[in-house]
């Protein structure tokens, strides 16, 4: 673990941690290379199984992006991540768009079932094959058991250390959690100890079987700030505004960037960054956006969650909440909000960059 990095077991959330992940999604891009998996868990938010290889990135696509990793450095990408599916799978994407990241000076990381690992050298050749993937992701939890075991787990775990690489525990759990997850969280601390990090399984996928989105009222609803993981090129090539819940929706909400199959990733991106709504909310959170929605006669009060990313979904999928919330933050007062608080909390320009060039188109219109 280099000098100064988070360990993700340790260290619970505070203000600082957490402005660090936030501040670091605007220079993050990621890649759901295949809707595929050897694998039917009964949580997968993604509904990924081994009928889905028709989902899979093949060598052309590669080379278009791999292209682009040196543009996308420019614009201040530091980091590239693979997911799916299962993105071991995209045999002729990853390698090539991940050494084509590292050669512009990007850090690559990838979540994995490491299914990869049922002997060691098996587990070797997957790693020498993914050899320009820095950090590791492996999930498991109570789900993927009967398809991957723990040992299996530890294998993959410990032969990315004897690599170099950064391996990590990833472990969905219930929310509230149980005591199956509490167990294998124990065993998985004897080999991994701090090297872990927990998410909560949501009612997504064949997640709503097993997870559910809890209710809230004004007092209750989640208030802090959207923690977005940054653009997420989807399966399909659709720009999403993160890798949650939303980005599982379909595409009739306005949180969309565009279609990686047809145009650049560079211009995607910039559309990310300076989407006056998702901004917006990853200031400040849903706050206003609710605010707004009362102001302007929509019925918000039923969309309300406890978790944020519940909450996400059920407001930017509601059109009378979307319209409003769009065209409220598309207001110039607002914009020049955000634009200052981009600078302000994360020393991000490309926001104040868009008001200026739109002040400027507007003043030689006069």
């Amino acid at each position: 673990m280099r000098t100064g990095e988070i360990e993700p077991f340790s260290e619970p959330r505070t203000a600082a941690n957490f402005h660090e992940a936030q501040s670091l999604s605007s220079r993050r891009l990621g890649f759901s290379v295949t809707s595929a998996c050897p694998l039917r868990c009964g949580h997968c938010s993604v509904s990924a199984s081994p009928d889905l290889s028709h989902t899979t990135w093949r060598a052309a696509f590669a080379e278009r992006v791999a292209a682009q990793m040196e543009e996308l450095g420019r614009a201040g990408v530091r980091f590239v991540d693979f997911t799916g599916g299962e993105p071991t799978l995209a045999r002729e994407f990853v390698p090539r768009v991940a050494a084509a990241a590292k050669a512009a000076g990007m850090v690559t990381g990838m979540v994995t079932a490491a299914h990869w690992a049922a002997s060691d050298g098996g587990a070797r050749r997957t790693i020498e094959q993914f050899g320009a993937v820095d950090r590791w992701d492996i999930s498991t939890d109570v789900y993927h058991l009967p398809f991957v075991s723990l040992d299996q787990v530890r294998r993959a775990f410990e032969r990315l250390g004897e690599a170099g690489k950064q391996p990590l525990l990833r472990i969905a759990h219930h929310e509230p959690m149980g005591l199956e997850d509490a167990r294998l969280i124990d065993r998985a601390h004897r080999f991994a100890g701090r090297r872990m990090a927990f998410q909560p399984i949501g009612p997504v996928g064949r997640g709503k079987l097993v997870a559910v989105s809890v209710g809230a009222d004004s007092r209750s609803y989640a208030r802090e700030p959207c923690p977005t993981t940054g653009l997420l090129i989807r399966a399909d090539g659709a720009g999403a505004a993160c890798c949650a819940p939303l980005s599982h929706e379909a595409r009739t909400h306005p949180l969309w960037y565009g279609d990686a199959f047809r145009e650049p990733l560079v211009r995607m991106l910039g559309r990310w960054r300076t989407d006056w709504l998702l901004q917006t909310v990853r200031l400040w959170g849903f706050e206003l956006v609710v605010d707004w929605a009362h102001r302007d006669g929509v019925d918000v009060d039923r969309l309300l969650r406890r978790r944020a990313c519940d909450l996400c979904v059920g407001l930017v999928t509601d059109p009378g909440v979307a319209a409003s919330a769009r065209a409220r933050s598309n207001r110039l007062e607002h914009k020049v909000r955000v634009a200052a608080a981009l600078l302000d909390h994360f020393d991000e320009p490309w926001a104040d960059e868009a008001l200026r060039l739109e002040a400027a188109s507007l003043l030689s219109a006069d």
